[in-house]
């Protein structure tokens, strides 16, 4: 039998998934006695195993419906005692009391509980673990002594360290399993502390935690002189997950090269290109640059829509971020790669490369071509981030930072809300002038505010972003139309507005620029006004009712 210090471990857990297995392993191979309590013991039992019950322990039966079973002295006491310190063995060994090695414990499902909609009162209560946190942080506490095994803890991992012959677990092993009990016990604290404190009116909290746990230190945060880390929420549930997403990859860790705006970025293009895929059944292809859309095409066949988001402007594409709703093939990888030399030089770009490249999936042979192929697909990290048209998950909250605080929202679901949507204008839009208003109307929303976006044919053709005033907005989209090659696009375009306008100077530059129908919230004191100015120009104009600012 190998060496092992563990003699004797309690086991108490509500979620018993491979427990048995777990206890069979300490039992047959290890010679450890286990003690266990009410239906954990039932379970091993059932399971062959031979259990000391907890009672036998502490010459003090299970009470007030379980509630009381581990509370007593003789068990904490065989937890809680330095086995370095005389003075402590004396005392155990007065009372007639084994020292406990190993305590297993994970606790009861109070989340997942008060989740559910229909949750009575008594019930969360009793979900309220306490002898469970006590055990996890005793065990904790004594962690040199005693081994603790928590939920966030892998079974299978304690059973290799012990079957490492004594050399496992160390005491930094046994440092980390301490901090994972201490942390397992605080999530859950928090949690009942946040819904106890949950105002069932309104749905909000006195307190809110952040579960966040760290990948490490990023090369540096916006600039070179900021230091950064990327932290992922395991329980995330807002939707897309970047800090989960795999790398593909070939030798090295890709993650660990995505920079500190890369993922700011990348979070950009994924926030874009699911909201598209969730309203659009055909390919999207998103470039993002700096957070906002530098071109979006949409398209039945992909390589079209590749086309129509490279050529809105390829000079911004450069360097930018590229997200795709659809697995990558290697025959669209290698029209990627050939960007340059099919279409780029000709529509007079610099250069071109990609940053971060996301997509459901890759397959592995385009993962090959990307890194052969080109100078920079060796370095491009590409991000598999799984099927984007899953729907968001309404109510998770959006965390900003502040100084001194943070902010919290809901996630801004509505997209094409078009049962809201009226014609105001004597004109209606065409059918493909709506085509055209739904997809900018989507790009306006990820479009930094104030916001208007212009688009023909599936296709992005001048995006003015971030703008102090809205008919600067206006100016800078005409412009960078026309910049790009698209003065022949915008006769007969389409362009949205995250806000309303509030005069009709920002829709008469769209309208004179060629623009012949507009999406717009509405709400403005002047909407007869801006109204009147398109019904003088024969413009089709829609208030969706809605705005959607970004800030």
């Amino acid at each position: 039998m190998p060496n092992c210090p563990v003699k004797r471990a309690l086991i108490a857990v509500y979620d018993k998934t491979g427990v048995a297995e777990f206890a069979r392993t300490l039992v047959e191979e290890f010679g450890v006695e286990i003690i266990s309590t009410g239906g954990t013991a039932k379970h091993l039992k059932d399971a062959g195993i031979t259990v000391t019950m907890v009672e036998q322990v502490t010459g003090f039966p299970e009470m007030l419906d379980g509630r009381v079973k581990t509370l007593h002295p003789k068990i904490h006491a065989a937890i809680l005692a330095d086995r370095d310190n005389p003075e402590h063995m004396r005392q155990l060994a007065e009372q007639k009391i084994n020292p406990i090695d190993m305590v297993v414990v994970n606790l009861y499902p109070f989340e997942k509980t008060v989740a559910d909609p229909n949750c009575k009162l008594e019930d969360a209560i009793e979900m309220i673990d306490i002898g469970g946190p006590c055990l996890l942080r005793a065990a904790a506490k004594n962690h040199r002594h005693v081994l603790v095994v928590s939920g966030s803890m892998s079974l299978t991992t304690i059973v290799e360290w012990m079957r490492s012959g004594g050399s496992r677990p160390d005491l930094e092993d046994r440092r980390d399993s301490a901090w994972g009990a201490f942390w397992d016990t605080s999530r859950y604290d928090s949690s009942i502390a946040t819904w106890l404190s949950t105002n069932k009116k309104d749905g909000l909290s006195d307190v809110r935690t952040i579960d966040l746990h760290t990948y490490g230190r990023l090369r540096y945060g916006e600039n070179p002189h900021q230091t950064a880390e990327l932290f992922f929420k395991p329980t995330f549930d807002a939707g897309l997950d970047l800090t989960a997403a795999d790398a593909a990859m070939d030798q090295d860790n890709q993650q660990d090269k995505i920079s500190f705006n890369n993922y700011v970025d990348a979070d950009a293009s994924v926030g874009l290109c699911a909201e598209l895929a969730r309203a659009i059944t055909d390919s999207v292809c998103c470039f993002i640059k700096h957070t906002n859309p530098c071109g979006v095409g949409v398209a039945s066949d992909a390589n079209e829509a590749y086309r129509r988001a490279y050529l809105g402007d390829p000079n911004a594409a450069m360097g930018g971020i590229l997200a795709v709703n659809f697995d990558v093939t290697p025959a669209f990888a290698s029209g990627v790669l050939d960007t340059y030399d099919t279409i780029g030089r000709a529509a007079g770009a610099g250069g071109f490369f990609v940053e971060v490249w996301i997509a459901p999936t890759f397959d592995s042979a385009a993962i090959e071509i990307i890194r052969t192929r080109k100078k920079w697909g060796a370095n491009v990290r590409l991000l598999g981030v799984g099927d984007m048209g899953l729907p968001l998950v309404p109510n998770a909250p959006l965390y900003r930072s502040i100084a001194g605080g943070m902010l919290a929202q809901t996630p801004d679901l509505i997209g094409l809300n078009e049962d809201q949507w009226k014609v105001v204008t004597k004109r209606p839009p065409t059918d493909s002038e709506l085509a055209d208003l739904r997809l900018a109307w989507l790009v306006a929303k990820h479009t930094k505010s104030n916001a208007i976006s212009i688009c023909k044919d599936g296709m992005l053709i001048g995006n003015g972003a971030g703008q102090m005033s809205r008919v600067m907005s206006c100016r800078i989209a005409t412009w960078l139309a026309k910049e790009n090659g698209h003065a022949e696009k915008l006769p007969g375009s389409a362009a949205a507005s995250d806000a309303f306008f509030p005069f009709r100077d920002g829709p008469e530059i769209l309208i004179d620029a060629g623009v012949t129908a507009l999406i717009q919230p509405g709400g403005s004191k002047r909407d007869a006004d801006t109204t009147a100015a398109c019904d003088e120009r024969g413009i089709a104009m829609i208030h969706t009712g809605t705005r959607h600012f970004k800030h």
